[in-house]
This record gives structure tokens, C-alpha cells and sequence, in this order.
């Protein structure tokens, strides 16, 4: 495993955003992952092997995969313009944490090497279907682990997003063995 710089605030190369890439793949999970969200052949498929589950999550036994997957490509597109804005636009009052949050519901305080969840609420997105999965390492600062269509209240309901879940206990373990615990641990990298 390495990791990979994503994207950082031009006011503090500290903070930001980095991804994992496994050793014999050709994309870090960040790429990947908005690589699939995008794909409407990819997203199209997705959908048809879990109508079931789409039409539950949206509400709706009659919308149909391709209806399911353009509403979901757009919310992949509102949610990368949402990270971009966040991280390298520095909104005022806004960062990362703004979008993350701990995995567990029930977690309120933040730590570091905390498993977290990332996904989009606005007006028009009341409830999201991505999730990234990141691990944080600090305040503005969290590696990417993967993300998933989330269509049921827990990971472990299906395949798909209880490996995402297996997978940030992995990093996380990994990172606390590499003795990354601090932003500044991943500059070092560099």
C-alpha cells in the first residue's frame, strides 16, 4: 500500500485530502472510485444488480436503473465539487470535518486514526447514496480508503459495503503501524 496526495489548501500543505493505492492497481481509491461514479455504464449496472435495494433506498418500486443512475452520477458530481470547494477554496468556516463524520452514529467526539463517512446533504440531496471512506488523521486531513452506494442502513447488509468496512479497519491499522497519527506524518511521504 501507498499513499497518495490528492489534494491539500494553499494556505496549509499540512491539511488536505490523500488516497490509498494498492500496489498492483492502477488508480488510488479517490480516482477509482470517481472514476466509477461517473461511468454511466459502470453506475447503470450497479443499479441493475440491486434494483431491489434502489428502489427501496430511493422510495420509489418504479424508478427504473437508468432513472437511479443519473440521480446518482449527479450526486457524485455535487459531492466532488463539494470536496473541492471545501479543501482547496478554503470556504470560510468549512473544511473536511464539515463533510466527514465518524463511521459509528453514536461517536461524538473526533480522534485520530478515526474511521469516518463522507456524504453530500443539501437542499436537493436529503438522502445521500455515496459514501468515501476515509480514516482521519486530523483536523482538514483524511486518507481515502474507498466509498460505496450505500442502499442500507448497515455495511454489513451487503457485500459491497461491508468489505469498505473491513477495508478502513485495514488502513487504519496499517497507518498506526506505519506511525502516521499527524498530518505532518503524511508530508513526509512526499
Amino acid at each position: 500500500m501507498e499513499l497518495v496526495h490528492i489534494f491539500s489548501p494553499e494556505n496549509n500543505p499540512d491539511e488536505g485530502l490523500w488516497a490509498l493505492k494498492y500496489e498492483q492497481a492502477a488508480k488510488d481509491e479517490f480516482k477509482k472510485l470517481f472514476d466509477n461514479w461517473f461511468n454511466p455504464e459502470w453506475m447503470h449496472q450497479f443499479c441493475i444488480n440491486n434494483l431491489k435495494d434502489v428502489e427501496q433506498k430511493f422510495d420509489d418500486d418504479m424508478i427504473d436503473a437508468e432513472a437511479a443512475a443519473d440521480e446518482l452520477m449527479e450526486e457524485a458530481e455535487d459531492l466532488q465539487e463539494l470536496l473541492y470547494t471545501l479543501v482547496m477554496k478554503g470556504t470560510t468556516g468549512m473544511d473536511l470535518q464539515a463533510l466527514f463524520k465518524p463511521l459509528h452514529n453514536h461517536e461524538t467526539n473526533l480522534t485520530v486514526l478515526q474511521l469516518s463517512k463522507g456524504s453530500i446533504k443539501n437542499r436537493f440531496i436529503r438522502n445521500p447514496k455515496l459514501r468515501i471512506y476515509a480514516v482521519r488523521i486530523g483536523r482538514n486531513t483524511y486518507v481515502v480508503t474507498g466509498g460505496a452506494i450505500k442502499l442500507t442502513d448497515r455495511m454489513d447488509e451487503r457485500p459491497h459495503t461491508k468489505e469498505q468496512r473491513l477495508r478502513l479497519i485495514a488502513v487504519r491499522d496499517w497507518l498506526g503501524s506505519e506511525g502516521i497519527s499527524y498530518p505532518e506524518d503524511l508530508n513526509n511521504l512526499l
